[in-house]
């Protein structure tokens, strides 16, 4: 404590408040009055650390537990020397981060809860912005130390007490960051060191306090073992705990997970190896019985016919294409058993890698609810939300990257398609309206969804705007099904409304959330039910692309669908209408194939079925992320990279489907 005046009258109020604590009462009310009166004056002199330690352990009195007063007695004894010694009274505590035993992780207020998680959640990933690289070091660290100061502030408002306490040692550690570069550029290696913790604190906040604590003491009998530990008794049990856990930096998990995609192709590229290892095989094999058979027809040597010599080399060569054909195969063999292995341990590393950096898609949910309920309270309506795929998890930056997307459309709902409660009760609904949040993954793709029950896109409505904006001719709006003309709303400028306000009728949220979903390589889905509501499915990329896909040939070309988008292969012909694959992803119009495919769809429509003109077979390949320039060429939700080098499509069924019900509209029309 830096003024003598103020530790000389810190010293006498502790030496006040002390003896109530020391001695025993019938029900404590002189202890908790000691702790009360300390906890203001210590927080007059300026210990805060050590003022909050003596106000968790008033809350554990109050409680109940009374070891609290043993533990604060003990705590101001220490105090009390260290402020006769002239050091601070908060010397007295534990060092951070070490948790004081009176912090404890307690549930916050339902009420609250959502938006302080969400609050958080938005400071967290200011913070990885901060660490990201792209600021100056001093411009970083003041964004790093200000996300700090907020948490703090809102983990004391909800009651957040390990959070806040974590957040106060970690800005001490911080403070000065911004004296200079070298300063910034510690405090920043301080501040990724305890970014994980920060992150276990709003997920788990027990386990994160337990990872904090010193492992527990050993046990103090007499240590009569050798250096060696006996054999029922491994070493890493006496040096590290079985769950201890390691700081690691986002950005080596990314070089790792980056090098992961390396080994997929070399491995590929040894499966290939062996592949075409089989195919000399079998081409030897068959050279070696023509040889046979050409030698049946010679026949033995006589005077007049072959020479000896001659056919006793042909039987060598054969006999030597034959020993090579079993080597060739016993190789394929060596390289596809270790290929098959390196596939697993791969694909394992990579799910682990990519789970460190993983979070539940319930804390988006949670930061689209709070603005939906804001939004609601602003426009005067009552909406339920709901939620299921909560548990589905993505990557933090993937997650951060949907929020503004899934923001915009979710607005839109609450403008759009929930109508006011008194609207709502004429048409026969509940006052309440309904919006509901659905997530799942599936084959390397994650689909969310955001249903609503309100009224639906009015279609003839968007028609009439799309005409008169000059948009479509009135011939080619008339002839348009739903899905087309739902795809409007995505234009620059274009609403159904006549006026606009803060929320809704300037025409931009749908265009802004498709280009933020474009530039993450996947796209927005709108499907509407006139008085039943409107559903945005938005589908993009998930980074662990490790999927089974279906190959099939089409026009020529080579092309790949995710086995989970297809229900079933049919080679009967019986779907004679089942337009081309090559004519829905845009090349020249051909009669349907003789195999139909019939694709998954999410919503309540008839099935959708294609044809191609084979189907190969079912592979588990990395389907990498497309750009967004090609990802909007054509419905593709990837590309794989083959052994050979050479690229191959894989193709999204979601996004094939409008192209090939219209299709199949124009060849219905033409048969009748």
């Amino acid at each position: 404590m830096a003024d003598p005046e103020l530790a000389r009258l810190l010293l006498v109020e502790i030496a006040r408040h002390l003896p109530a604590l020391e001695r025993d009462s019938e029900d404590g009310t002189d202890a908790r009055r000691a702790l009360h009166a300390l906890k203001g004056s210590l927080g007059l002199a300026g210990e805060s650390a050590l003022a909050q330690e003596i106000t968790r352990l008033e809350r554990k009195l109050v409680a109940g537990d009374e070891s609290a007063v043993h533990d604060a007695a003990m705590i101001l004894r220490r105090a009390q020397e260290k402020l006769l010694a002239g050091e601070p009274a908060a010397d007295a505590l534990i060092a951070w981060p070490v948790p004081p035993a009176s912090l404890a992780a307690r549930a916050i207020e339902p009420g609250i809860r959502v938006q302080y998680l969400a609050e958080v959640a938005d400071r967290l990933a200011r913070i990885d912005e901060a660490l990201g690289g792209a600021l100056a070091p001093i411009e970083a660290i003041t964004l790093g130390y200000r996300q700090v100061h907020t948490i703090k502030g809102a983990a004391s408002s909800v009651g957040d007490e390990p959070m806040a306490w974590f957040c106060h040692g970690l800005e001490e550690r911080l403070r000065g960051g911004t004296a200079s570069r070298d300063a910034a550029t510690a405090a920043l290696a301080e501040l990724a060191r305890w970014r994980g913790v920060l992150g276990g604190l709003l997920d788990d906040p027990v386990n994160a306090l337990l990872s904090l604590s010193p492992p527990r003491p050993r046990s103090s009998a007499p240590e009569t073992r050798t250096s060696h530990p006996p054999d029922d008794e491994p070493t890493s049990r006496t040096s590290m705990p079985d769950d201890a856990t390691i700081r690691v930096a986002a950005q080596s998990v990314d070089r790792l997970l980056e090098r992961t995609t390396t080994v997929s192709v070399a491995r590929e590229a040894m499966a290939q190896s062996a592949n075409a290892m089989l195919d000399r095989s079998a081409q030897m094999r068959a050279l070696r019985a023509d040889l046979a058979e050409a030698l049946r027809l010679i026949g033995p040597p006589r005077p007049w016919g072959a020479p000896a010599a001659a056919l006793s080399r042909i039987r060598t060569v054969a006999d030597s294409l034959g020993v090579t054909s079993e080597q060739l195969e016993e190789a394929s063999a060596g390289i596809r058993r270790p290929a098959r292995a390196l596939r697993d341990a791969e694909s394992a590393s990579k799910r682990e890698l990519s789970a460190m950096r993983q979070v539940p898609l319930r804390q988006l949910f949670a930061r689209l609810t709070v603005a939906v309920e804001a939004e609601a309270r602003r426009s005067h309506r009552e909406i339920v939300v709901t939620e299921s795929g909560g548990d589905e998890t993505v990557d933090r930056r993937l997650a951060e990257a949907l929020l503004d997307p899934c923001l915009q459309i979710a607005r839109n709902s609450v403008a759009h398609g929930v109508e006011p409660p008194e609207v709502r009760e004429r048409a026969g609904k509940p006052r309440a309206g309904g919006i509901r949040f659905t997530a799942r993954k599936s084959a390397g793709r994650l689909r969310i969804a955001i249903a609503d029950d309100g009224a639906g896109a009015d279609v003839a409505r968007v028609r009439e705007r799309a005409i008169e904006a000059g948009m479509v001719t009135r011939a080619l709006a008339e002839s348009a099904d739903d899905d087309t003309l739902l795809a409007l709303l995505f234009l620059p400028g274009f609403t159904t409304r006549d006026a606009s306000d803060l929320l809704a009728g300037r025409g931009i949220g749908l265009e802004i959330a498709l280009g933020a979903v474009q530039k993450l390589g996947g796209r927005v889905h709108l499907s509407s039910r006139k008085g039943r509501g409107m559903r945005a499915s938005v589908e993009v990329p998930v980074e662990s692309g490790f999927a089974k896909v279906l190959w099939v040939e089409a026009g020529g070309e080579t092309y790949a669908l995710l086995a989970a988008d297809v229900s079933a292969v049919r080679r009967d012909g019986s779907s004679p209408n089942a337009p081309h694959l090559a004519a829905c992803i845009g090349g020249a119009a051909s009669a349907p194939g003789p195999t139909c495919l019939d694709l998954v769809q999410e919503d309540e429509r008839d099935g959708v079925a294609v044809s191609v003109d084979a189907a190969l077979a079912i592979e588990e390949l990395l389907v990498r992320p497309l750009t967004p320039l090609v990802a909007g060429m054509g419905p593709f939700a990837g590309a794989i990279v083959r052994g050979d080098g050479t690229v191959r499509l894989a193709l999204d069924a979601h996004a094939l489907a409008p192209r090939a019900r219209a299709l199949a509209k124009v060849a219905l029309r033409a048969t009748d």
